[in-house]
């Protein structure tokens, strides 16, 4: 079911993009940004499926961890190569965010009683 849903935000995200493109300032490595989102989470997935049981909590403490500090470094290198700073700026946290709140909707799924 998370992948579905995966691929439905980032399919949005893309569509989004190709329709609005001409009414909404959409930054050249818009793109970018949501494949690495896209990639990025669906490498956390795999890593939170290879981790012991035991260790549920710690690896989602590490998945919010690495998502950070990639984001981070993706940002730093960004910042450095393009040009409109702040339009790419506020476009990759809204981006950011969306994929946050997407890994933390899966990880409270996770957390329900059956």
């Amino acid at each position: 079911m998370k992948w579905l849903a995966l691929v439905a935000i980032t399919t949005a995200l893309l569509l989004v993009e190709y329709f609005f493109s001409e009414s909404i300032d959409f930054h050249p490595a818009f793109q970018l940004m949501v494949f690495f989102f896209a990639t990025q989470a669906f490498v956390l997935f795999r890593l939170d499926r290879w981790a012991p049981k035991e260790w549920q909590v710690q690896m989602s403490m590490v998945k919010i961890v690495v998502r950070l500090l990639s984001s981070m470094v993706l940002v730093l290198v960004l910042i450095y190569s393009q040009p409109d700073k702040l339009n790419l700026v506020v476009q990759f946290i809204i981006l950011y965010l969306i994929y946050m709140i997407f890994e933390i909707v899966e990880a409270l799924t996770n957390l329900r009683r059956n």
